[in-house]
């Protein structure tokens, strides 16, 4: 090696995924898919956004009949958005919209981005191991190719990878920035795959 020459590197533009799992969620979960069905049952055709064969909700927003929903994600959020986000003082934030998807077998979720809002999530009320993994890609419009001669070692090290996915549990939310391009794998179980999406806005108290 030659000793006229300084070699170092840095790491930037890191993507911070957040989880937050209620270790009680059995005692919600009833409640919670209950509800989710009774929604789809008042809206049987949905919308059609990012949801391929699957169904998806209108925006819910707080009411007599959504408000413990709110309460019971925020009661997962906050906290870890405060411990795992190093924020400026007197910031805080609110949930600016929330739907349900409801993913049938062989449903899945194109690749797609949140606009709009500053960080998204994601409760996953109905899910098992092949209903369909989450999987982030930041670099979909780029060439990748190079990646794949870095050895396994330093890619699972440095978290260098084209894309990543992530299979969530019941009981748990995923909290990410809103930019980040994401895709919902398709669901293999002849069994409902159920979430609420949500987005997220960050503000100053006044």
């Amino acid at each position: 090696m030659n000793d006229n020459i300084i070699i170092s590197s840095e790491f930037w533009f890191p993507q911070q995924i957040i989880t937050s799992q209620d270790l009680n969620f059995k005692d919600t979960k009833e409640k919670l898919v209950k509800f989710c069905k009774n929604q789809q049952l008042k809206d049987l055709v949905g919308r059609k956004l990012s949801s391929c064969n699957g169904w998806q909700s209108q925006d819910l927003y707080p009411n007599e009949d959504t408000l413990w929903v709110y309460e019971y994600i925020m009661s997962l959020t906050k906290p870890a958005i405060y411990n795992q986000l190093d924020l400026e003082s007197n910031t805080n934030f609110s949930i600016d919209n929330m739907w349900i998807n409801v993913s049938k077998q062989y449903s899945y979720n194109d690749y797609h981005s949140h606009l709009n809002s500053d960080y998204s999530g994601c409760l996953y009320i109905q899910c098992q191991e092949h209903s369909g993994s989450i999987q982030f890609n930041p670099n979909l419009n780029n060439n990748t190719d190079w990646m794949n001669f870095l050895t396994p070692s330093y890619r699972s090290k440095t978290k260098i990878n084209p894309s990543a996915q992530f299979n969530p549990q019941e009981g748990m939310i995923l909290l990410f920035p809103s930019y980040l391009m994401h895709k919902v794998n398709t669901n293999l179980l002849d069994d409902d795959r159920i979430s609420i999406a949500f987005n997220i806005k960050f503000f100053k108290n006044s």
